[in-house]
This record gives structure tokens, C-alpha cells and sequence, in this order.
């Protein structure tokens, strides 16, 4: 979803105006490691630099290196050279928007957690173990707007406290085992395995649930296609699916 103009707008206009935040001059984006996604580039450009206490969003002009850094420590964990569980949060896909010595909040190009692509997914890098992951960066922007409305020191918990009040957000928590930490599979927590079915004609269909849809493969190997699909209630869509490719005469292979 794309970020509306008003919604911009209002977010800047509010976060401008908290006595706590301090505006920094905007440096650009160079684009030598390639094009910011575009709304990223929206909200940098406009509050980019600016602080938050000990927060600060993400000066484009910094952005890749602060990106570079954050995979580095999170390759180094993956890697067993660092027991730094936390460092397991960072996706060397996402672009982070606002850091702070304490809390990270990226931008998810790919949809991670069984979400839609373009979420945003906020964590404690230092010593965290879970995700706060908002569907989309215009229901990140609405609580941030919504949390930056009073003033105080305590805008983020406001805004954390309004996406969780107004189902805006979901926790995800990192898996508990060392091994499943270190591993890729981390990101696809809230995603179902996949329900596999053959045809006696010899035809492959599968179905996964998602926390926003389901994915359905059709065919095996190289050759099979994956879509994603949205849902308001992905459990009864997968179950209705099944259904239906029951009566068409898919079985349901044994795993």
C-alpha cells in the first residue's frame, strides 16, 4: 500500500512539531547500490536525520552503510562467530528506517513472517527476541503519527501501545533454539508448511497458509509456479481450497 499524500504529510506536520524531536539537514541517497523502494525514499526525504531523543531516522545519505552494518553483524551470528542472539533479528533484504543504540525499525521489501511485501518490522537489536511487525509502512507511519500527537518522552510506547489496541501490529517471536536462530528459516515464522496433493493423473498442487494469505505451488521441482495470495481469513481460504481440489480428485500426498 502505497503511502497516501496526507498521511505524509500529517506525519511530518505532527513529528515537526514535538517539542522532543530535532530536525538535521537531508543529505541524498547516492543510488550506487541501487534505488531506495519508494516510500522509503518518500520518508527519508522528508525526516530523514531527524531525532528522537536517542532515535534517529535514517539520513539517506547514510543508509547503506548503517545497512552494510547490520548485515555484518547479523552474518556474523549466522555464522557462529558471534553468540549475539539479537543479531539474528536483521534481514540483509530491509532497509532500515530509524535506529537508536537500542531499537531498530526497517522497511520489509520481501514480506517476511508470512506478511505482504512493504511492511515494516521494528525489534530491540541489543538484546531482543521477537519482531513487532506492522502490515504495511502507512500502518507504521498512522502509529507513529498517532504516538507523536501528545507531547512527552514517551511518544514510541504511545505508538506501540495504539497499533497493538487497534490490532495494527502483531508480535514474532525468534525461535528458541541456537540452530533455528542461525538459520534462513527464522524469517518465515507465521508461515504454514506446505499441504502437498497429487492428482492420479500425475499433476502437483500444494498449499501454504500465510499470516495475511496463502501460496499456492503448482507443479514440482524448478518447473513449479508459486503465488501469493491475500486473505481476510487465510485459515478458512486454505481449508476451502482443499476442499475443492478434493472433489476435483487430488489426494493429499503423505509427508
Amino acid at each position: 500500500m502505497v503511502i497516501t499524500d496526507s498521511l505524509l504529510q500529517l506525519f511530518v506536520r505532527t513529528l515537526g512539531s514535538h517539542k522532543h524531536v530535532k530536525r538535521g539537514a537531508i543529505t541524498r541517497h547516492d543510488g550506487e547500490s541501487g534505488a531506495l523502494p519508494l516510500d522509503v525514499g518518500r520518508v527519508l526525504g522528508h525526516v530523514g536525520a531527524w531525532r528522537y531523543g536517542d532515535l534517529r531516522f535514517m539520513q539517506p545519505s547514510q543508509l547503506d552503510s548503517e545497512r552494510a552494518r547490520l548485515t555484518n553483524l547479523a552474518t556474523e551470528f549466522e555464522a557462529g562467530r558471534s553468540s549475539t542472539s539479537s543479531h539474528a533479528l536483521w534481514n540483509s533484504a530491509w532497509y532500515p528506517l530509524a535506529i537508536s543504540s537500542i531499537e531498530v525499525h526497517a522497511f520489509d521489501p520481501v514480506g517476511c513472517f508470512g506478511g505482504s511485501p512493504e511492511q515494516v518490522v521494528s525489534f530491540d537489536f541489543s538484546s531482543g527476541n521477537s519482531w513487532c511487525v506492522f502490515p504495511t509502512i502507512t500502518a507504521w507511519l498512522t502509529a507513529l503519527t498517532e504516538g507523536f500527537e501528545t507531547e512527552g518522552k514517551d511518544a514510541l510506547e504511545k505508538a506501540y501501545a495504539w497499533a497493538r489496541a487497534n490490532k495494527g501490529c502483531v508480535d514474532v517471536k525468534l525461535p528458541q533454539s541456537v540452530d533455528e536462530q542461525r538459520s534462513k528459516q527464522r524469517f518465515e515464522a507465521g508461515i504454514g508448511s506446505w499441504i502437498e496433493l497429487r492428482h492420479p493423473d500425475g499433476r502437483s498442487w500444494a498449499v501454504r497458509e500465510r499470516r495475511t494469505g496463502f501460496e499456492l505451488r503448482i507443479g514440482d521441482g524448478e518447473d513449479a509456479v508459486i503465488r501469493k495470495r491475500t486473505a481476510s481469513n487465510p485459515s478458512a481460504e486454505v481449508r476451502r481450497l482443499l476442499r475443492e481440489q478434493a472433489a476435483e480428485g487430488f489426494v493429499r500426498s503423505s509427508q
